[in-house]
């Protein structure tokens, strides 16, 4: 292959790849049937003294990048524990969880896309659960986390919430209902949308203030988890939408 070719078939390439990075994503909002929501409601005890402990060391030791996003989150989580009032029963892998998923998020680093992308896929069935899914202990930790520290609704409804996306754009297709599908962050502060850069604005039930987790007491977060189910609708005349 001639020189000039070759330079431009790899300008090609690069001009591909950065057209995927910064090209927004539309998603339907809808149910997110296929995502794993799992609550783990009549048998959290059982796991959580039973299995989990065991199997968090085994994906630990399959899976490099979530050994390190966990001992990270384990330092942090050290250093400010005794700083928090906690529920009775809210253990050390409970925080660490919620430590390394909120400090995953906002950055928005692979971790934090591949754990959201395998939740994401593995609701389909209970084999894609069984075997494919690598973040079972991670999963169940989170959700005991938000469980344990969740609040009356009245207390969480009352102030609304803002939630921006970089790359993603959700599309509102008429439905009554509709879940977020992952883990997701707002704040009590109303962005500056960029250009057409989504807002959503959220009052949520069980949405969690994280807040004092990171000693960022100034600004309200919230960690929404992804089975908290909305009513959506449109906004004004604009693309952002409203979730209550």
């Amino acid at each position: 292959m001639k020189i000039e070719q070759f330079e431009m078939v790899t300008m090609l390439l690069a001009a591909m790849i950065l057209m995927d990075t910064f090209q927004v994503k539309a998603e339907m909002l809808d149910m997110a049937d296929n995502t794993f929501d799992d609550e783990y409601l009549k048998c959290s005890n059982r796991m959580e003294m039973k299995y989990m402990p065991q199997l968090l060391e085994e994906e630990k030791a399959s899976h490099k990048l979530l050994e390190t996003v966990w001992q990270n989150a384990k330092s942090k989580w050290e250093a400010r524990k005794a700083q928090i009032f906690l529920p009775v029963n809210f253990k050390d892998n409970h925080g660490i969880a919620l430590m390394a998923y909120v400090s995953e998020a906002q950055q928005q680093t692979p971790f934090y896309h591949l754990f959201n992308k395998a939740v994401k896929m593995a609701g389909q069935s209970r084999k894609d659960y069984i075997y494919d899914f690598q973040f079972k202990a991670f999963h169940f930790y989170l959700v005991r986390a938000l469980q344990l520290l969740r609040r009356p609704c009245k207390d969480s409804y009352k102030k609304a919430m803002y939630s921006t996306s970089q790359n993603i754009s959700f599309a509102f297709g008429g439905l009554n209902q509709a879940r977020l599908g992952n883990f997701t962050l707002a704040y009590s502060t109303r962005p500056q949308a960029a250009g057409d850069q989504q807002v959503l604005t959220i009052y949520s039930c069980f949405g969690i203030a994280i807040e004092k987790f990171f000693d960022k007491e100034s600004d309200r977060i919230i960690l929404i988890p992804l089975s908290e189910i909305f009513q959506v609708s449109q906004e004004g005349d604009g693309n952002d939408l409203v979730l209550q």
